[in-house]
């Protein structure tokens, strides 16, 4: 079987997935799990910090991730073309598959996260915008 990634906005449904992959006996890994139970503080950057110093940490997880043995990746919502690991996604053969949904739809899933709490609503709308054309360029497959 090849690897699969699932890439997104926040809320979309990437952790979700995995679960269920995981409980159907497929190996997985949720990075941003990963990324909690190295450092329980690591998403207060995202609020507090620089998103910069928590997507150094991401790239690190990721890079770990990628050399690991697993069937499901579920990736943060802030992987996609862009991200400074994406040389590393697409040079590991890892097939994306990015789960689209509308910002109307996600918006009661991730309001108290903290991104949309230091960018406000407004803010993580316009995040949405200019992410979802990077997603789309980064995914092999579009649901």
């Amino acid at each position: 079987m090849r690897r699969l990634g699932l890439i997104g906005f926040s809320g979309s449904g990437k952790s979700s997935l995995a679960a269920i992959a995981s409980k159907s006996g497929f190996k997985t890994v949720d990075t941003d799990s990963l990324i909690e139970k190295q450092n329980p503080e690591a998403f207060r950057l995202l609020e507090d910090g620089t998103e910069d110093d928590f997507r150094t940490l991401e790239t690190s997880v990721i890079s770990k991730v990628l050399k690991s043995d697993f069937d499901f990746a579920a990736f943060g919502g802030g992987v996609h073309f862009a991200h400074p690991v994406w040389k590393e996604i697409y040079e590991s053969s890892l097939k994306l598959v990015y789960l689209r949904s509308s910002f109307e739809n996600l918006a009661g899933r991730f309001e108290e996260r903290p991104l949309c709490r230091k960018l406000g609503l407004e803010g993580y709308e316009k995040l949405f915008k200019s992410r979802c054309p990077l997603y789309e360029k980064a995914a092999a497959f579009v649901v």
